[in-house]
């Protein structure tokens, strides 16, 4: 089952509602393994979205550290 176009926050807001599912004794072991796997890979997507978005922190820190470096080494020397 590949989820719908969810953005993260409503990622998460189907996994608990699948947490909720599998806390239910009413489910049958089928529906609970389903609802496990449906989980999973709504998991995987979020670590792979939490591992873009580090990504992406640490390319525009690094990008912009750089420049600060530059603007402090200039303001040392002018000093």
């Amino acid at each position: 089952m590949k989820s719908k176009k969810l953005n993260f926050e409503e990622k998460l807001n189907e996994l608990q509602m699948l947490i909720d599912k599998l806390q239910n004794e009413d489910e049958s072991i089928e529906k609970k393994i389903e609802y496990y796997e449906q989980g999973m890979e709504l998991v995987a997507e979020c670590r792979s979205f939490l591992k873009n978005a580090e990504n992406k922190i640490i390319y525009i820190s690094n990008k912009y550290a750089a420049d600060i470096d530059k603007d402090i080494q200039a303001n040392d020397v002018d000093n």
